[in-house]
């Protein structure tokens, strides 16, 4: 189990679309929407064991089979879920990589136009 977590410039995705009408989805695009990416292992899973679902709503819509964005509504939502379980007894690499999603999401939310894409296997 694990996802990959890419921050998304949504208005390149734009620009590769139109990209790829031109070429006809000959080639390469040279645009890429991938602005950061973080990669995930469980902690999600483990934050959400230790603390619970129900107090970590947001983060437990995430589907590790399939992939699901976070807008900016949904970034302010996963944002103060983080902030609220902060200093709780979590596994020290569970920690660090929340700590780094927090980061993540906090450039979406300083961003027009940026989401947060979690890829499911």
């Amino acid at each position: 189990m694990g996802l990959d977590i890419q921050l998304v410039d949504t208005t390149l995705t734009v620009e590769m679309n139109r990209q790829a009408k031109k070429k006809g989805k000959k080639g390469q695009s040279v645009v890429s929407d991938i602005v950061a990416y973080l990669l995930e292992d469980g902690e999600v899973d483990s934050a959400l064991s230790v603390v619970g679902r129900e107090r970590l709503p947001t983060l437990a819509r995430i589907d590790p089979y399939a992939d699901t964005e976070f807008d900016h509504y949904f970034c302010e939502l996963a944002l103060a879920e983080l902030d609220r379980i902060a200093g709780r007894d979590l596994p020290a690499a569970t920690v660090s990589f929340l700590s780094e999603l927090s980061l993540l999401i906090q450039q979406a939310l300083d961003h027009p136009g940026y989401i947060v894409r979690f890829i499911g296997d």
